[in-house]
């Protein structure tokens, strides 16, 4: 289940990236909505896998005691 929810948000995430580089702020040049777009992948992609390693913990303890 955590690997499908995990494809299909790299996949959402992607293709807010890409709209946002093609469609970005007006004010924005080319360059900075390329690098606004890959910042926020990165970020939203650390987010998932931290939640997702807090989610394991959780269920590890669980399972231990």
């Amino acid at each position: 289940m955590k690997n499908i929810l995990f494809k299909l948000f790299i996949v959402v995430t992607w293709i807010y990236c890409l709209g946002h580089v093609l469609f970005g702020f007006p004010t924005d040049t080319f360059v900075m909505r390329a690098v606004k777009g890959v910042m926020s992948m990165v970020f939203s992609c650390s987010l998932l896998f931290f939640l997702f390693k807090i989610i394991d913990k959780k269920q590890k303890k669980e399972l231990n005691g």
